[in-house]
C-alpha cells in the first residue's frame, strides 16, 4: 500500500474538498498506463479523479480553463470548430507577465504540411523539453493514437502546444506551468522511428503552422501578436502561397514529389486525388 499517497488523500481531501472518495474505504492506489487507479474494500475500483484547475477568477475569466477542459482526449473541442467559424482576431503571444520559451534548441528536420500537423525538431533521448508559454496542462500521458507520451499546454490566449514522443512525462493534468518549465524528455514512443520532438501548436483544435510564430532558428519570437483569420489555417489556396506544376509528359507523382522534395501522399492530399489517379500532360498540380 502506498501509504505516503494514503496520507496526502487523507489531509488534502478534507481540507479542499475536492473529491467524494472517502478514505477508510479506500484500499490501495495503483499505477496504470491510463492513469491512476484506487482500489475499494467492496472490490470496486476507478480512476483517480484529477483536482480542478487552481486558478483565479481574474486569470480564468474567459473560462479557458473550464469549458472544452478535456484531460483524456487529444481534441477537446469535439469537432466543433471548423476554419469557416473562426473570427479574425488578434492573440498576443507574450505580454508583461507571460513569456516565450523555445521548446528545445533542436534543428527542423521536418516541417509543417497538409499531411504533418506540426514541426520535427531534433533531440537525443532524454534531452529536457519546455513549455513554450506559460499555461495549464491539459493532457499528460501515453497516447496510443500515435503520439506516444504526449503533453498538451493550454495558454492564456486559447492556443494549445502539444508534445509527443516524450520519453518520460515530468507534469500532471491541471499543473500551471511557466514558460521554460521542464514539461517531459525527449524520446521516440509511439509512432517514431527515431528520438525527436513533433511540436504542434492548435487553436480550437485546429492546425497551425508553428514557423508563422516562431523562429526555430533563432528560437525566439517572430512577433509579440499572431493573428488569427481562415487564412493562416491550411489549406488556404487563396492566400498566393499555393504552388502549382504543369504537367510534361512522363510524369509520374512519385518523379513530381521527387523533384519538388515531398511525397506522394502529400501530392493526394492536397490534390484531393489517388496515387491510382492518371496524370494528364499540360494540366496543373499543386505541389506546396
Amino acid at each position: 500500500m502506498k501509504f505516503s499517497f494514503i496520507f496526502f488523500l487523507i489531509f488534502l481531501i478534507p481540507f479542499f474538498g475536492f473529491s467524494q472518495h472517502t478514505i477508510p474505504n479506500i484500499i490501495d492506489t495503483v499505477e496504470t498506463d491510463s492513469g491512476a487507479v484506487i482500489l475499494y474494500r467492496n472490490h470496486t475500483w476507478e480512476y483517480l479523479e484529477n483536482e480542478p484547475v487552481m486558478l483565479s477568477q481574474e486569470e480564468d475569466s474567459t473560462g479557458l480553463f473550464s469549458h472544452s477542459w478535456i484531460n483524456d482526449q487529444v481534441f477537446a473541442y469535439m469537432g466543433s470548430s471548423k476554419r469557416d467559424s473562426i473570427k479574425d482576431t488578434l492573440l498576443p503571444l507574450i505580454s508583461t507577465t507571460k513569456s516565450f520559451h523555445s521548446p528545445i534548441p533542436g534543428r527542423i528536420y521536418r516541417g509543417f504540411s497538409y499531411t504533418h500537423k506540426g514541426m520535427d525538431l531534433s533531440l537525443k533521448k532524454g534531452d529536457t523539453v519546455r513549455a513554450a508559454f506559460d499555461g495549464v496542462v491539459r493532457y499528460a500521458k501515453y497516447n496510443r493514437g500515435g503520439f506516444g507520451n504526449l503533453v498538451i499546454l493550454r495558454h492564456y490566449n486559447g492556443l494549445e502546444t502539444y508534445y509527443a514522443h516524450l520519453s518520460k512525462l515530468k507534469v500532471m493534468v491541471n499543473q500551471v506551468v511557466k514558460a521554460n518549465d521542464v514539461i517531459g524528455l525527449g524520446g521516440s514512443t509511439g509512432r517514431s522511428r527515431a528520438p525527436h520532438l513533433h511540436f504542434e501548436v492548435r487553436y480550437k483544435d485546429l492546425p497551425l503552422d508553428p514557423q508563422r510564430m516562431i523562429d526555430f532558428d533563432n528560437h525566439k519570437l517572430i512577433s509579440d501578436i499572431l493573428p488569427i483569420t481562415k487564412k493562416v489555417f491550411y489549406p488556404a489556396d487563396y492566400d498566393g502561397k499555393a504552388v502549382y506544376y504543369k504537367i510534361k509528359s512522363g510524369d509520374t507523382l512519385a518523379r513530381i514529389a521527387q523533384k519538388w522534395h515531398t511525397s506522394v501522399k502529400e501530392l493526394c492530399a492536397i490534390n484531393k486525388i489517388k496515387p491510382t489517379t492518371l496524370l494528364r500532360a499540360g494540366r496543373s498540380i499543386r505541389v506546396k
